[in-house]
């Protein structure tokens, strides 16, 4: 008889449903969402970038240039203050940009658009310089 009763409560300790596998699936799609997800970092002001008839693909990377309609510049979501400062950014990450792209306002001065292209190109110790792509609107 006792050994009946022992058989009896090993299988009540049967009937559990295992929690362990389901928290490994919810780990792995939490990490594969993690690794997969793009993120977008939206400048510190607001671009309206201008119009273009032609299109040439980049790839997306991680370095972006804004300039506002007042002159501010901005790398991602780090607002440079002056243009020394964008500089100095730009020589201490030169080796992770291969494609600087400037995203200026359509209503931005051409005067700091062309000062910042110039600066970017004198800091650049590459023999055949920096290459720098203009962003333009994407919708149609």
């Amino acid at each position: 008889m006792a050994l009946n009763m022992s058989r009896r409560k090993k299988t009540g300790d049967d009937d559990d449903i295992p929690m362990a596998p389901m928290i490994d699936c919810v780990f792995l799609l939490l990490i594969f969402f993690m690794v997969s997800a793009v993120m977008r970092v939206p400048p510190p002001f607001t671009v309206t970038l201008p119009d273009s008839a032609t299109k040439h693909e980049f790839t997306r990377k991680k370095f972006n240039l804004f300039i506002s309609t007042d002159g501010r510049i901005s790398i991602d979501d780090q607002e440079m203050l002056t243009l020394e400062d964008m500089e100095l950014f730009i020589a201490a990450h030169e080796n992770q940009i291969s494609t600087l792209i400037i995203k200026a306002d359509k209503r931005a001065k051409h005067g700091v658009v062309i000062d910042v292209v110039e600066r970017a190109k004198q800091r650049s110790s590459k023999t055949e310089g920096l290459e720098i792509a203009f962003a333009v609107s994407e919708e149609n």
